[in-house]
């Protein structure tokens, strides 16, 4: 059975997409009815649909758990952190599946867990899901561009200090996006940047649930801003069922590139170690705009006594804060970010000890830990780990880690977490900008078949996923 669960995770899927005229009515209209309560709801980013395509598109669950493991690995403080960025592809590995009609869909099992482990569920599904799909998305509209995710609250704990109650800060953090796409685009010559404003959710209650997600995430995409001015977001909610799962798209547009110059200033620029800056957010002022957008409808009466969401859903009372990055410091950003894509492609493989080289003081709780918690643990030196080098297919190799979990029966499974050897090179050296450049080569070289049984997954980032069961002597 494990067998074929394994196997399973590398099915090709339909993944189904949603970004329709009556889905930006629906979600306007909850925002109407509950700005009456909560003046949080008055400040969204205007909203446009996304040009989703047709048929939605094409994904394994494989792509979806390797998204989200990379996307985590900066949040993981544990003793045990090396055993827990393992458990994306451990725990989920049997919550998504090739359904009827070939869609991407919740397994039984996954839709019989208790409720307070589907809250979980959801959010952490909706992650991998929406990153799968922005990156899908912005790679069409964006040629020769390659996106990585980075944690919104690591990125903004460099720049903001938030010297509030613990109580305080989690309930500001519900105002905050969850991701920052970074961007990158290399000619011979020049390197361009970008950054795009992701916000992520997932439910297994009904698909109008989504209304409310995506009326919450357009005033969390709007809290951040370079200059004075907002970057492009997308807004990506998840629809979890049995019978196949949907993605709901919006898109608040924005301001485009963050940064842009030639190789050697590119160079120049990731060589200096930002320092960690004292920048204080502030609350958005004003009222709700008589230009501001409504509805397509009035909310219908339903609509004005729909029951509110989930305590841990709601926004908190007020308006919320902006995070504004000074327009001078542009630079600054792009390299805080930069060192955040290399920090995590490192502690994916396993590899804390050179990524705590890419890390402010502030990011790893080295500098005042009482008012300040870093948001990540380091593990020990990288040799104490369980690190491996594993060989791909085309003759190439990746450096990473691999944990073993006993089945029974003699057989054991295998998670394999790494960089292709090349880039894990660039990264320990600290030749980022190189990295950048050659890592959308590394999926290119990607077209051999593995012959071992093994669930293999690249991504344009040059990391590696391996999911596998062996005899417990292999």
């Amino acid at each position: 059975m494990i067998d074929s669960l394994v196997r399973a995770l590398s099915d090709q899927s339909l993944l189904a997409l949603d970004s329709s005229e009556q889905l930006l009515t629906d979600v306007l209209a909850y925002a109407e009815t509950h700005a009456k309560k909560r003046e949080a709801y008055w400040h969204h980013k205007r909203l446009t649909q996304v040009d989703v395509g047709r048929g939605g598109l094409r994904t394994s669950p494989a792509q979806v758990l390797h998204e989200l493991g990379v996307a985590t690995t900066l949040l993981t403080a544990s003793p045990l952190s090396q055993v827990a960025r393992h458990w994306a592809a451990v725990r989920y590995c049997a919550t998504l599946t090739r359904g009827r009609g070939g869609r991407l869909a919740l397994t039984p099992d996954a839709n019989e867990v208790v409720y307070h482990h589907k809250v979980t569920q959801s959010e952490q599904l909706g992650i991998g899901l929406a990153l799968v799909v922005a990156k899908r998305l912005l790679g069409r509209q964006h040629r020769g561009w390659t996106f990585h995710a980075v944690d919104a609250e690591v990125a903004l704990k460099a720049g903001f200090v938030d010297r509030v109650g613990m109580v305080e800060s989690t309930s500001r953090t519900k105002m905050r996006p969850d991701y920052i796409l970074l961007g990158h685009h290399a000619t011979k010559r020049r390197r361009r940047m970008k950054i795009v404003v992701l916000e992520c959710k997932g439910t297994h209650q009904t698909p109008s649930f989504v209304h409310g997600q995506l009326a919450r995430a357009a005033v969390q995409v709007q809290t951040l801003k370079v200059g004075g001015h907002l970057p492009p977001s997308l807004m990506v909610a998840s629809h979890l069922a049995e019978t196949g799962i949907t993605s709901y798209v919006l898109d608040p547009p924005g301001d485009d590139e963050l940064w842009s110059g030639p190789d050697d200033e590119f160079d120049e620029l990731l060589s200096t170690r930002p320092e960690d800056q004292f920048w204080q957010p502030h609350a958005v002022t004003r009222g709700p705009e008589p230009g501001r957008q409504a509805p397509a409808r009035l909310p219908s009466p339903a609509e004005e006594t729909a029951a509110e969401p989930d305590a841990a859903e709601e926004l908190p009372p007020g308006a919320p804060q902006v995070f504004d990055i000074p327009e001078q410091q542009r630079g600054w950003f792009t390299g805080i970010l930069t060192r955040a894509v290399a920090a995590t492609a490192l502690l994916f493989a396993g590899d804390s000890d050179h990524a705590s080289g890419y890390a402010t003081p502030r990011q790893r709780g080295t500098e005042d830990p009482r008012s300040q918690p870093g948001l990540f643990d380091l593990d020990p030196a990288w040799a104490t780990s369980t690190a491996a080098t594993q060989e791909l297919p085309n003759g190439i190799s990746a450096e990473g880690t691999r944990h073993r979990a006993p089945l029974g029966r003699g057989r054991v499974l295998e998670v394999f977490r790494g960089v292709e050897s090349h880039l894990y090179r660039q990264l320990t050296h600290g030749r980022v900008g190189a990295y950048l450049r050659d890592a959308p080569a590394f999926l290119g070289r990607q077209t051999g078949v593995p012959t071992d049984g093994g669930v293999y997954s690249f991504g344009q980032d040059g990391t590696v996923l391996i999911v596998r069961v062996l005899d417990s002597g292999g």
